[in-house]
């Protein structure tokens, strides 16, 4: 389960947004609903207690508000994992898919849409779950989670995400005191051509 919840929680990260003067929860809700398509490259550190180095790798990403998320790793190996509000799937190499569903992993599935309020900033859903902080200095914002409930607060310290015109980071500090660094850059917001499209089924 932890697997699949960093991998979902890696995919914060897909959201573009602007950035205005005395930010707040409902500028990000309504900044983060006005593009169809993003697109961005990403690079992830893993950094767990007992290894002398991070563990480091780097891919790409599409998110549709309509189709949902397609979620590439290129290094250190090749993985794949889709999303969208009926189920998740992890592709790896040879093996064989992996899929959630409401059926197979209800708690799971239920963090999925949780998710999907991060995505949009739903102040709501974000309220019910987090201690939400949002700050801005020099044009910077910061938005910080610090989970109410479990089970994100048995998994999760905080989430920091943080961004000026676009989103830059993610930060995840877990409760093993590890830490998970995803930096995103070169976003694009053109509309899917057919070959992208396909990606999606």
């Amino acid at each position: 389960m932890k697997q699949y919840l960093a991998a979902s929680i890696s995919i914060l990260g897909l959201f573009l947004t602007t950035c205005c003067q005395a930010i707040t929860l409902a500028d990000l809700q309504q900044q983060f609903s006005k593009n169809e398509i993003v697109r961005a490259d990403f690079s992830q550190d893993r950094y767990i207690n007992g290894l002398p180095d991070s563990l480091h790798s780097t891919g790409k990403m599409i998110l549709s508000q309509k189709l949902g998320l397609w979620w590439q790793q290129l290094t250190p190996f090749e993985m794949i994992l889709k999303m969208n509000q009926q189920r998740m799937e992890q592709n790896i190499a040879d093996q064989k898919p992996q899929i959630i569903t409401a059926e197979t992993q209800p708690q799971l599935f239920q963090f999925n849409h949780l998710l999907t309020a991060i995505f949009t900033a739903d102040r709501k859903l974000l309220e019910d779950n987090f201690d939400v902080t949002l700050s801005e200095q020099n044009r910077q914002w910061t938005l910080l989670l610090k989970p109410k409930l479990a089970p994100l607060s048995k998994i999760f310290q905080q989430i920091t995400l943080s961004g000026e015109v676009y989103l830059q980071k993610i930060i995840i500090d877990d409760m093993q005191n590890d830490k998970t660094v995803i930096s995103f850059s070169n976003h694009r917001t053109t509309p899917l051509n057919k070959n992208e499209q396909l990606l999606f089924k």
